[in-house]
């Protein structure tokens, strides 16, 4: 199913896509307008004003503090200048200075300088003095950065130091922008001996106080992106002091790069050590950090679902009402859905209709679906008669600017797929709405039959990305950047896909999957989903495209087809995930598989600290291969053309490595993932337990740092293939590598992945 989703998908895109996906096809969308909410103002910009006129009443807000100015948020801005000395770009605050180089996503890093850091010589940490607080109120979209190396220069944002937040002074580049690196552990306080592991800030007043003028913002840090460590902020936030973001993991290509965290509860009172916000290095590797910026977002309006008429006690479905709600949300709004809290009858939403988060035809931003009690995931149940997904990003016969889908949370949902009564196909093998549960309740969303993208999955966050480049730094409104699935948890898919990601610098961060499609193959093997599909209602657990996205801490038990499937894109991190196949028929092809029929170039990728473990029966199911580098086990790699792949015209199974070069504009090809040169994929301290083989490298072209993984046990499978691919065989096996060979790995030719 991977890989047929994957192709099915990509036809569909590139017929249709330039009709119904403006954005992600033909790069020719409409220029955003002045006065969109969506887009930020230069740091002395007028105010915006569609944001004013989308922003809650007065009374909503609360009120400014008594020592800062207490110009209401919708008044003109004062002429102040938040922008960084004139040696800055003078430009907008989040671009990065123009004297650094260029962050394309599709450039090698071999071709371009390296921005490691050096310590500028005499030089001081900055001041910890006060931040101005007399500035003026700030209007909503408004951004204030700080460049932290240069010194306090911003009256709104400023370093602090001294206990465990001091600092030193380094230079980034050729050009030596200054930068600020924290301690990792070591102190580098010139008055006291305290290990040294945050980089502090305090936000003025006059900016941001007790959620006033907004508890909501845009947190930018461009750091540099050495080491493969990670960091973490934490703020100050209505839920505690020390509130913290997901964890970003750097990928070590030596130059700046920018992380984004949408926070929607920020407090901003001074409570933390005096400040407001910091950033962890975790004391596993230095953090290098040259900018920090904030766009203040407007005050969100926050509706509970069940205002909109949804009822999770009743047994009527909720769609309508649902999808009602979606609809009325402007940019920056929250929708929450209620949790169980306990009550008895309580039966969760029931979805007989894909619910749509985007159907604006210009894409939407910073919004967020949640449950009310973080810690109770509400549940979002399919009904019988749901086709489709349960769950989409966006409607793509509505939204024609999904590159314009951006900064979107989903956090603490439950989404059943109902496989127990939903159908994939039905007796006559075909994905069409007849016997089966394909389909949309929305015209022209479904339009050709087996189109995958219409079949009875779960949750699809698909959007906008560029089928010709991975530019999404340089061209990012071609593509829906940081998305971000938080602690959900997706069971019982019937097919297709439990969860899918589309576009570039995803997070997918502590997400349970448990049970997707039905993987059972063999003769006389009875299924675990006894419907009347047969072969091939498989379901991968995530499935995953585009450049920078990071998936960490997910759980994933009982995917059909593979775990988590990587069609490519660089700079992804798959890391500490777990992975496992229950006893009984249950099986997988692969626990985690990185096969770019997509993008080719998966240079600076992780895959890093994942556990995988089978315990399906020999017979009936089990896990063919545990961790997959490479597509040519699935049928030697041998695919039409996709412009951004990399491999060999014609499919000669003992071809030599492309070299990086892309496939032919037409004709077959055999695909490959591409490692740049000094560069390398990262394949690090995973454990790997019962598979068929444990760890399969088959189509790698370019470097791989193979460092402290452990096999365990390999078992037997219904690997029909491991016993005849073309005259070749293989037992239960430890590793295999044949493409390239590595040292100590058997190599064997494995092509076929059933």
């Amino acid at each position: 199913m991977a890989k047929m989703v994957f192709m099915k998908t990509t036809l569909t895109r590139l017929t249709h896509a330039c009709a119904l996906l403006a954005a992600a096809c033909s790069g020719s969308e409409p220029s955003t307008p002045a006065a969109d909410v969506g887009s930020q103002q230069d740091v002395e910009a007028s105010p915006d004003t569609d944001a004013q006129a989308d922003a809650p009443p007065s009374d909503t807000t609360t009120s400014a503090p008594p020592d800062t100015a207490t110009t209401a948020p919708d008044s003109e801005p004062s002429d102040t200048v938040v922008t960084a000395p004139d040696s800055e770009p003078s430009d907008t605050a989040t671009t990065a200075p123009d004297s650094e180089p260029s962050d394309t996503a599709t450039t090698a890093p071999d071709s371009e300088p390296s921005d490691t850091a050096t310590t500028a010589p005499d030089s001081a940490t900055p001041s910890d003095a006060d931040a101005t607080e007399d500035a003026g109120a700030l209007p909503t979209m408004t951004t204030i950065t700080l460049f932290p190396g240069d010194g306090p220069q911003s009256p709104y944002l400023q370093l602090t130091s001294g206990g465990d937040t001091d600092v030193e002074v380094v230079t980034v580049g050729a050009s030596s922008s200054s930068a600020v690196r924290s301690g990792n552990g070591a102190s580098l306080g010139s008055d006291n001996a305290i290990p040294d592991d945050y980089i502090q800030v305090d936000i003025a007043s006059a900016a941001l106080f007790q959620g006033w003028p907004t508890p909501s913002v845009l947190l930018e840090i461009e750091y540099l992106d050495e080491g493969t460590d990670g960091f973490v902020v934490e703020y100050d936030g209505s839920g505690g002091v020390f509130t913290r973001s997901h964890l970003v993991y750097k990928t070590d290509t030596r130059r700046l790069k920018t992380a984004s965290f949408l926070i929607k509860d920020g407090y901003f009172g001074d409570r933390g050590n005096n400040a407001d916000l910091r950033i962890d290095d975790l004391v596993d590797g230095a953090e290098t950090v040259h900018r920090i910026s904030l766009t203040l977002l407007p005050v969100p309006t926050v509706t509970n679902i069940d205002e909109c008429g949804a009822d999770p006690l009743d047994e009527v479905p909720d769609s309508d009402a649902i999808q009602r709600c979606i609809d009325r949300m402007a940019d920056g709004d929250t929708l929450l859905f209620s949790s169980a809290a306990g009550r008895a009858g309580y039966r969760g939403y029931l979805v007989d209709k894909t619910l749509f988060a985007v159907t604006r035809s210009d894409g939407g931003r910073f919004l967020t679906f949640a449950a009310t009690d973080p810690a109770d995931p509400a549940l979002l149940a399919a009904t019988r008669d749901l086709a489709g997904f349960v769950l989409r990003l966006m409607a793509r016969s509505a939204v024609h600017q999904s590159g314009r889908i951006d900064h979107i949370t989903f956090t603490s949902l439950h989404i059943d797929g109902n496989r127990g009564e939903r159908v994939c196909y039905g007796e006559d093998q075909v994905g069409n709405g007849v016997d089966d549960n394909w389909g949309s309740w929305l015209a022209g969303e479904c339009n050709e039959h087996g189109d995958p993208w219409c079949n009875p999955g779960s949750v699809a966050l698909a959007a906008g990305w560029n089928i010709f480049a991975q530019d999404h730094e340089a061209e990012p409104d071609r593509w829906s950047n940081d998305i971000v699935a938080e602690g959900l948890r997706v069971t019982n898919t019937e097919c297709g896909t439990a969860f899918a990601v589309e576009g570039a610098g995803g997070f997918i961060v502590g997400c349970t999957i448990d049970t997707a499609g039905d993987h059972v193959h063999a003769d006389g093997c009875a299924s675990t989903d006894p419907d009347a599909d047969g072969l091939g209602d498989w379901s991968d657990g995530m499935t995953i495209i585009g450049p920078a996205h990071q998936i960490i801490g997910n759980t994933i038990r009982d995917p059909s087809d593979v775990g988590i499937v990587f069609f490519g894109g660089r700079e992804t991190v798959i890391r500490d995930n777990e992975l496992r196949v229950t006893a009984g028929n249950h099986g997988a092809f692969a626990a985690i598989a990185v096969h770019p029929w997509a993008f080719g170039d998966v240079g600076a990728m992780q895959v890093v600290d994942n556990r995988v473990e089978s315990d399906g029966d020999s017979t009936c199911g089990g896990m063919h291969a545990g961790i997959n580098l490479g597509v040519h086990m699935w049928g030697n790699g041998c695919d039409g053309p996709t412009p951004t792949a990399v491999g060999n015209p014609g499919c000669d199974e003992e071809a030599e490595p492309p070299m990086g070069s892309l496939c032919p504009e037409s004709g077959r090809c055999q695909k490959w993932a591409h490692v740049p040169a000094v560069e390398t994929l990262v394949l690090r301290g995973n454990t790997v337990a019962g598979a068929h083989v444990n760890f399969l490298v088959e189509g790698v072209d370019g470097s791989i740092d193979d460092q402290g993984n452990i096999s365990v046990g390999p078992r037997s499978t219904d690997w029909q293939g491991a016993r005849d691919c073309g005259g070749i065989s293989w037992e239960a096996t430890d590793r295999i590598a044949h493409h390239p060979a590595l040292e100590g790995w058997s190599d064997v030719r494995v092509h076929c992945e059933r």
